[in-house]
């Protein structure tokens, strides 16, 4: 990179970060539930939505991931290690909606929408934009729609899930900051900067060959729970720097709607939207029906189910203060899962798909 070249880069963060920001601020003051991710996202769609030239570079997405890793292995403590084995239940459910839900998709994305197999059947599976978006591409899919309406899905999450949880299931929760905001009043020395910054660190470097299975987010936060663990911190990132990587992340979600076209508004994001709300509504249904035989409460397993990124959803779950180990366990296990069986999966249900098509003739 040359000079120029870092410098436009320079000015180009700092750019995207004044935007997303100042979405961020305007959030806070009106009492948003999850304000400084929400802001963000609304002003820099916002921007791309009337053609504004995207800003923030790919690195800022390379620091998140880790960040984002170390907070969620801040909440694993050795009561919840202990604990984990009574949510199998609960990932089970999980993993079963995850596999009838695509497959639901896949039937409405192919006789509905007209999709082909592949396009239809990866932008159906509630995974990871990223790897589902490759996996699609390498078997034909069309990679533009595939991202789109994975895209689509995560930001009507992201904007709809804190409002819920905040208005319709728990109305105490705090709208600027949740249990995030209760570390701002904890000190952090020397020592605990520099574990942390560890475990991001070398949790980027040793994840980066299993970025494919999401390495450079689950290694730091294994990492960070070790430490967590064993003693040598027992501190989380204070309040102002989760914020910042809200809106580092705010702005990754709103930015993905750069370069839309209006007939791909009109057609592609129209039915990813509708599928959006559907998987929303679903997932709901589905977190609803876990409360029969789950200890686990409603508002825990609504972000458990939630068909967000995980990064998103493990943002959402921190800053609110909900039962983060439990929402971050569940969530991990439905991207790993979805990303193992989706394959098969999609052989098996166009096997399926060609036997019915053969007997209806």
């Amino acid at each position: 990179m040359t000079r120029s070249d870092f410098g436009r880069s320079a000015l180009d963060t700092a750019v995207a970060l004044a935007i997303g920001g100042a979405g961020g601020t305007l959030f806070f003051v009106l009492h948003s539930p999850l304000p400084w991710t929400l802001g963000s996202l609304f002003a820099t769609a916002l921007v791309t939505g009337f053609g504004g030239r995207w800003f923030l570079p790919r690195f800022a997405w390379a620091f998140a991931r880790p960040f984002v890793g170390v907070l969620a292995g801040s909440a694993f403590t050795l009561p919840v290690i202990l604990s984990m084995p009574g949510w199998w239940d609960s990932i089970l459910a999980l993993v079963v909606y995850s596999g009838v839900i695509t497959v639901l998709g896949w039937l409405l994305f192919t006789r509905v929408c007209k999709y082909d197999d592949v396009t239809a059947f990866f932008a159906s599976a509630p995974g990871g934009l990223g790897e589902l978006s490759l996996l699609g591409s390498t078997l034909g899919g069309k990679v533009r729609t595939i991202v789109l309406i994975h895209a689509v899905r995560i930001v009507v999450v992201v904007f709809t899930v804190p409002f819920l949880v905040q208005w319709l299931i728990w109305p105490t929760v705090l709208p600027s900051g949740g249990a995030a905001a209760n570390h701002a009043s904890v000190g952090l020395e020397l020592s605990d900067w520099l574990v942390m910054t560890a475990c991001g660190v070398a949790g980027y470097f040793i994840g980066r060959p299993f970025r494919s299975f999401g390495g450079v987010m689950l290694v730091p936060m294994a990492l960070s729970a070790a430490v967590h663990i064993a003693g040598l911190t027992a501190v989380s990132p204070p309040y102002w720097l989760v914020a910042a990587v809200q809106v580092v992340i705010g702005a990754i979600s709103g930015a993905r709607f750069a370069g839309t076209t209006w007939n791909e508004l009109r057609t592609t994001a129209f039915f990813a939207f509708v599928w959006a709300i559907v998987i929303l509504v679903t997932a709901l249904f589905a977190a609803w029906l876990c409360t029969f035989f789950s200890d686990a409460p409603l508002v825990a397993l609504v972000l458990a189910f939630s068909p967000g990124g995980i990064v998103e959803v493990t943002v959402m779950a921190y800053a609110i203060g909900l039962h983060v180990a439990f929402i971050v366990t569940c969530q991990i296990c439905r991207t790993t899962l979805v990303l193992l069986i989706t394959p098969a999966l999609f052989r098996l249900a166009r096997i399926t798909g060609r036997l019915h098509g053969d007997e209806m003739d």
